[in-house]
């Protein structure tokens, strides 16, 4: 029996295995912390034209994008994951300190409010830099206006991407296949989740930017 390439369970099917692809070298890439950067936009671009139907081989997409974005990447990705290691130690270690608990409980409000800007502005800027040419500095600045004005988006973004963390925390059962998910498909799989959930946006500015040239 053949398959009809356009039936939907060959098609579901497909898109699978190009998740699990896509996921696969978004992790090898990730491993060394200072080419995450590259590799989460080239995971980014990929997944965003999977969900467009654009495009082709999805390993050609996120080698290409990986290659051309590595460079510029070097200035802009270290400072994320220094900011997030500085948050979650201040959530450690000067939360434990304070003098009350109540001090103690403002001060894991406040990390944890600046962990989520971070991560909300990191959720914009990823499919900025890997549709639209500009200086990092300009996407930046746009990616902080968009956490902000787009403002529920950005937050149905923050559950999607939070989500396999707090199962793993209220289930501790669930620990093993939380981390099993997210090694064979769930990076890939959420940032999908995530395109089609800004896919409106991205789309309004890349006419904006097709009607500005």
């Amino acid at each position: 029996m053949r398959l009809n390439p356009d039936a939907p369970v060959y098609r579901a099917w497909a898109a699978a295995a190009d998740l699990v692809l896509v996921n696969m070298l978004t992790l090898v890439a990730c491993a060394p912390v200072v080419t995450a950067g590259a590799s989460l936009v080239a995971c980014t671009r990929s997944v965003m034209e999977m969900a467009r139907d654009e495009g082709g081989s999805v390993a050609r997409t996120w080698w290409r994008t990986f290659r051309s974005e590595l460079k510029a990447s070097l200035v802009w990705w270290p400072p994320f994951p220094a900011l997030g290691a500085l948050g979650v130690w201040e959530r450690t270690v000067l939360s434990g300190s304070a003098a009350s608990p109540t001090v103690g409980d403002a001060l894991t409000a406040l990390s944890a409010f600046g962990v989520l800007m971070l991560l909300a502005v990191l959720l914009w800027l990823l499919p900025l830099i890997a549709l639209f040419d500009a200086p990092a500095t300009q996407h930046l600045r746009n990616a902080a206006r968009l956490a902000l004005g787009r403002l529920g988006t950005t937050a149905l973004c923050l559950v999607l991407v939070i989500a396999p963390v707090v199962l793993a925390a209220l289930l501790p059962g669930a620990v093993g296949a939380v981390v099993w998910f997210l090694v064979i498909l769930g990076i890939a799989f959420i940032a999908y989740l995530i395109a089609l959930v800004q896919r409106r946006t991205i789309d309004e500015l890349r006419r904006n930017a097709r009607a500005a040239v």
